[in-house]
C-alpha cells in the first residue's frame, strides 16, 4: 500500500514539474519599454531626408523603425540618445540590419539635412536625420504627440518603436538602458 502510494506521488510531483517547466518556457518575455496596447497603425511621416530625398515611413514595412525628436544643438539628452542607440545596435550585431534609427528635428530652422547629415555621422551614418517644412514637422510631431516649445529646444524624450507590421508598439523612456531596449528589440525582431 505504502509503495502505491509513493508511486501515486512520485507520478504526481513529475507531472508538478513537467508543468511548472512547460508554461516558463511558454511564458511570453515582456517588455521593459512603454507598451503601447492596442497598438495602432503608426501615423504616416512624409518629410526630407539628410540627403535631401523624400523619406516615407511606409516604405520601412518589414524594419523595426526607431524614432526621436531632437535637433542638432542639443546640448544633453539628443547626443545621449543618439550615442545610446548607437550602443543598442552595436549589441545587437548582426540583427540590427533589420533596425531602422531615425531623428526627427524639432529645430528646423538651424538643422538643414547637411547639417543633420554631419551630426549623425558621428553616431552612425546609417541612421537618418529627417527635416521639412514647419508646416510639415508640426503635422508630424502633433501625430507623435510630442510637445515642441522655445524652438524645439524643449521637446518631448521619448524614443517611439514602431514594429514590422508598421504598428506603433512601444516607447522608450530617455532613462532606459541600452541593455532594456536591445532585448525588447530582440522580442520584436523575434515575433
Amino acid at each position: 500500500m505504502e509503495r502505491k502510494i509513493l508511486i501515486a506521488g512520485s507520478v504526481f510531483l513529475g507531472v508538478l514539474i513537467f508543468v511548472a517547466v512547460a508554461a516558463s518556457l511558454v511564458k511570453k518575455q515582456e517588455f521593459k519599454g512603454v507598451v503601447i496596447s492596442p497598438s495602432p497603425n503608426a501615423p504616416e511621416i512624409s518629410l526630407i531626408n539628410q540627403f535631401g530625398h523624400p523619406f516615407s515611413l511606409a516604405t520601412e514595412k518589414g524594419n523595426v523603425v526607431l524614432i526621436y525628436f531632437g535637433y542638432t544643438n542639443c546640448p544633453d539628452n539628443c547626443p545621449l540618445t543618439m550615442a545610446k542607440l548607437k550602443e543598442v545596435l552595436a549589441e545587437l550585431k548582426n540583427q540590427s540590419s533589420n533596425i531602422v534609427v531615425i531623428m526627427v528635428t524639432t529645430d528646423p530652422g538651424r538643422d538643414s539635412p547637411e547639417k543633420l547629415k554631419n551630426y549623425l555621422a558621428n553616431f552612425n551614418p546609417q541612421f537618418l536625420g529627417l527635416s521639412g517644412s514647419v508646416t510639415d514637422l508640426e503635422k508630424v510631431w502633433k501625430d507623435y504627440g510630442v510637445t515642441v516649445l522655445d524652438g524645439g529646444e524643449t521637446h518631448s524624450d521619448r524614443v517611439y518603436v514602431i514594429d514590422q507590421q508598421g504598428h506603433f508598439r512601444l516607447t522608450f523612456p530617455f532613462e532606459m538602458s541600452p541593455a532594456d531596449i536591445a532585448g525588447d528589440l530582440r522580442i520584436l525582431l523575434d515575433e
